[in-house]
């Protein structure tokens, strides 16, 4: 894979770097949007770090509207760690430059499929393969693009209609993410959205600020 036309200086410090994902530092609009216009730079070689910030950072927005409505969307905090670790342990030769050389040589591997559980039965046994706990990128990262299908539903619902906010939520999660959750699950992030406001102002303030 060839290398990307867009300089990605310091990124590996910047991923590997745990205050850059600390929870408790206040959700920045300003910051989320630097990330995407980074990655908007070039798509064929998407920069590792601003990436997995970016969706971490739209996490802490969760955050700032309530903790029970935050701790709905604590799987994806898991699998912003699982990208960072696969960088930091896995993938630490500078040829894995962006999020695409990972994928690829997963595929190559033919390990693309692996989610931690199931990796004994697809033949990486523990005593003889060094894949026994590994997760995969590939899988993880089409877990975040629902997670980011999401929020697309919930901004276009905002913008297209007067529903409460609540409602657009709840909406968005039924179209986008309920039907690839099962059972015990989809009852926890109802119980999570129970405690959405109705509200819309407070929740584009605190995704969008003033």
């Amino acid at each position: 894979m060839e290398g990307s036309s867009v300089e990605f200086s310091g990124w590996r410090e910047k991923l590997i770097d745990d205050k850059n994902f600390d929870k408790n530092v206040a959700y920045d609009f300003g910051k989320l949007i630097g990330h995407f216009e980074n990655i908007n730079k070039d798509l064929d070689h998407i920069n590792p770090y601003e990436f997995i910030a970016g969706i971490f950072e739209f996490t802490k927005a969760f955050f700032t509207l309530g903790s029970a409505l935050s701790m709905g969307f604590s799987d994806i905090t898991d699998k912003v760690k699982i990208w960072r670790t696969l960088f930091k342990v896995n993938y630490k030769d500078d040829v894995y430059c962006d999020l695409q050389a990972v994928m690829e040589k997963e595929i190559q591997l033919n390990i693309h499929s692996l989610n931690g559980e199931n990796n004994s039965k697809l033949g990486h046994k523990k005593a003889k393969s060094e894949y026994y706990e590994y997760t995969s990128g590939c899988r993880t990262i089409v877990r975040l693009s629902w997670f980011l299908n999401f929020l697309h539903n919930i901004f276009r619902n905002l913008l297209d209609t007067d529903d409460a906010f609540n409602s657009s939520l709840k909406k968005a999660y039924n179209e986008v993410l309920a039907p690839h959750h099962p059972w015990l699950v989809r009852k926890s992030v109802g119980v999570a959205f129970g405690f959405a406001s109705s509200k819309r102002g407070p929740a584009l303030k605190a995704f969008f600020g003033n």
